[in-house]
């Protein structure tokens, strides 16, 4: 199977892995599409109509990109394809774990559940379901390392390879891809 190419109004034509393709098409993935990324800001301006289906999309699109161009200008950091493809799907899962009306539904309806409990993590858990339900072709420790670049912990943060898990959720400065997207 070869990559599948789609149109994405911001950053143009993006090719979709075969692997990155497998997740998007599950229907955990795609209720994304009914989820608005600015909450109820459309109501008032009407081409604010962004979704975190294309959110998702843009993010892995940025972070395979970062990674791709570190892999060019610093060959000593040894990047592989792999690593592209990891870092592609943690910023295509990111969200997986938000729902409706955006950060409102975090910060009020998860807040009563468990005060806790972070988008970050209902990601996790949603992508470790569909890796298992629809037999994605990821390793346990690759799967460890994704939910890493989705929510890094202080112990992987302090790796030699640290500079992996904060291109999608940067934890020291918060800038990373998600903000530019």
């Amino acid at each position: 199977m070869s990559d599948k190419i789609i149109y994405d109004v911001i950053h143009g034509y993006v090719k979709i892995s075969p692997l990155c393709l497998k997740i998007i098409d599950t229907p955990e993935f795609q209720r994304l599409r009914n989820l608005k990324q600015l909450g109820l800001t459309y109501l008032i301006f009407t081409s604010a109509n962004h979704t975190r289906f294309e959110h998702s999309i843009g993010v892995s699109f940025l972070a395979g990109e970062m990674l791709k161009h570190l892999k060019y200008k610093q060959p000593e950091l040894e990047i592989t394809d792999r690593e592209i493809e990891l870092i592609k799907i943690a910023g295509l899962c990111h969200d997986l774990g938000h729902g409706p009306f955006s950060h409102f539904f975090d910060n009020f309806v998860l807040n009563i559940i468990d005060s806790q409990m972070e988008h970050e993590v209902s990601s996790c858990l949603i992508l470790d379901l569909i890796i298992k339900k629809y037999g994605i072709e990821i390793s346990e420790l690759e799967k460890h390392s994704i939910f890493n670049m989705i929510l890094p912990d202080e112990e992987c943060l302090s790796k030699e390879r640290s500079f992996l898990y904060k291109i999608v959720n940067n934890k020291k400065n918060g800038i990373d891809v998600d903000k530019f997207d």
